[in-house]
């Protein structure tokens, strides 16, 4: 049998590749233009508002992520029996939403901050040094699994690997995290009026523009948890199974929703979204003050 290093499109068939298809090209430099769009607006932000560099830079890098792995993606077109480049493009695209996720967790506090502690009384400042830290360890546990991965012997006939079981593991706490921060997320938003007024509420532009940052964050959240359910079930199956060798659930499953999950935490960026200066003098206990129609 041909090794898989010496194969080309015009010898080996398609199939037989380390993707389990030739990656289509016009999917791929969408990807590519999306990530693109969205480093050019994070930088734009870091320079010109210099305000939330932690949560920009954490975008930054994922983003970056992702535009490497489906720059590498693209390579795989044209070379889809190189190894490298298909090592490259999995790990890069499989690890950049663990900074999406720690961008997520820097916001908490300060909503929490705007809208009151809510129904769980917690110290708006222990959300990112709980969360951060839990997110950089499931990043460590993921990339330990590509190390040993990639040091693996490749077999394309399936089955899960040592590699591919340590990445498991860290995907899997990854879901973990976000779906108790995400119960957590609830707990302060719920006694709010923002979207479940218990008497005519009035809200003002601070308001208004802080219902819709929780939206698009609450959206990214359940795209990228959902994406990360379909990696456990990818490669629990083995990235050579049915599931890993299927393009249209990779774009369906991981690359939309990641993509998706980046642009609405970009152009909702809190530094727009969010305000600057506490508004504890709006609320009584967890309620938004009635504000007269005069004003």
């Amino acid at each position: 049998m041909t090794s898989l290093d010496d194969c080309t499109l015009d010898t080996c068939s398609i199939s037989q590749s380390y993707y389990g298809y030739q990656p289509n090209l016009g999917i791929d430099i969408f990807f590519i233009i999306v990530y693109v769009a969205i480093l050019a607006q994070c930088l734009f932000i870091a320079i010109k508002r210099r305000a939330w560099l932690s949560y920009t830079i954490c975008i930054l890098i994922g983003a970056t992520l992702e535009l490497i792995g489906f720059v590498f993606r693209t390579y795989g077109h044209a070379r889809p029996f190189v190894r490298i480049g298909w090592i490259i493009q999995y790990s890069f695209i499989t690890f950049a939403p663990v900074f999406m996720t720690a961008a997520i967790y820097v916001c908490l506090g300060r909503i929490a901050d705007y809208l009151g502690r809510g129904k769980f009384n917690i110290n708006p400042r222990l959300y990112p040094r709980v969360f951060i830290p839990g997110d950089a360890f499931a990043l460590l546990v993921q990339a330990s699994g590509g190390g040993v991965s990639f040091n693996e012997k490749v077999d394309p006939n399936g089955g899960v690997s040592t590699g591919q079981s340590i990445i498991i593991a860290g995907l899997a706490l990854q879901v973990v995290s976000l779906v108790v921060f995400f119960v957590l997320f609830i707990g302060v938003i719920w006694p709010t009026d923002l979207f479940f007024a218990r008497r005519p509420v009035k809200l003002d532009r601070d308001d208004r523009r802080v219902r819709t940052f929780v939206v698009a964050l609450s959206v990214a959240i359940i795209l990228i948890v959902g994406r990360s359910a379909f990696r456990v079930d990818e490669f629990s199956q083995g990235i050579f199974g049915t599931v890993g060798h299927n393009e249209v659930l990779f774009v369906v499953f991981d690359g939309f929703p990641v993509a998706i999950a980046t642009s609405l935490m970009v152009v909702f960026h809190p530094v727009y979204m969010l305000p600057t200066t506490p508004r504890a003098n709006k609320f009584v206990g967890q309620e938004l003050r009635v504000l007269t129609e005069e004003q």
